[in-house]
């Protein structure tokens, strides 16, 4: 038969007895220590669990092919996707202008009149006018002529539309080099007609009026067709 002992030790004056029985030593009266023993009799330590229940191992969510999934929404635009599909027309969407052309369908500066280049860099290119100043320069500008390094970046030159007396003009702006029509050197705003040519830099364009007499947007009744 196996005997069960719970024999301690008296630290203070050395001397064993039995702690199952007396929770102080019988030799001197000090308090001992009683056998510790683990919960169920087991005589070890029992599994430790954590504080509520533990924690609860995390897994990610799962897509349909087994992997990481992060279910985040559809993006709105700011303002409430006003540009979202039936929401407005988005800005990104306008078409960029070079030349002076104007975007398909926008008729709210109507064309009345082109430069087309006859010599130069860009000869063969078509601009188009509207009422009022058409500035023109080599990289900006209501009328841009690409690849002429005679010709000012911006403002070198400007043609211009009066509506009310339908008359064009041309004459300098801010640029270095001077401006021809025909041959002439122009040194302020002077009137043209149609086919006159004007000169900025190398390039030579070819001038045509579409309003007149036979024809202006004032005058034309939209019903006519």
């Amino acid at each position: 038969m196996e005997v069960q002992t719970s024999m301690v030790t008296c630290p203070s004056c050395g001397r064993p007895y039995d702690g199952a029985r007396s929770a102080r030593c019988p030799h001197c009266g000090a308090g001992g220590f009683a056998s510790t023993e683990a919960p169920g009799g087991t005589g070890g330590f029992g599994a430790t669990e954590p504080l509520g229940g533990g924690f609860v191992p995390t897994e990610a969510p799962m897509g349909a092919g087994g992997g990481y999934h992060a279910d985040f929404g559809a993006t709105t635009p700011p303002g409430g996707g006003e540009f979202a599909s039936g929401g407005g027309a988005n800005p990104f969407d306008v078409p960029t202008v070079i030349g002076g052309a104007k975007a398909d369908g926008d008729i709210s500066e109507p064309v009345v009149g082109w430069l087309v280049c006859v010599e130069g860099p860009s000869r063969g290119t078509d601009y188009r006018l509207h009422a009022g100043y058409n500035y023109i320069g080599r990289e900006s500008g209501d009328v841009r002529i690409r690849g002429d390094q005679q010709i000012s970046r911006q403002n070198h030159a400007m043609v211009a539309y009066d509506s009310g007396e339908h008359l064009y003009f041309v004459g300098p702006s801010a640029g270095r080099n001077l401006i021809k029509v025909n041959g002439h050197a122009v040194l302020q705003a002077a009137a043209i007609k149609n086919y006159d040519i004007i000169s900025i830099g190398t390039t030579k364009l070819i001038f045509v009026g579409l309003c007149g007499e036979q024809f202006s947007w004032e005058k034309r009744d939209p019903g006519n067709g």
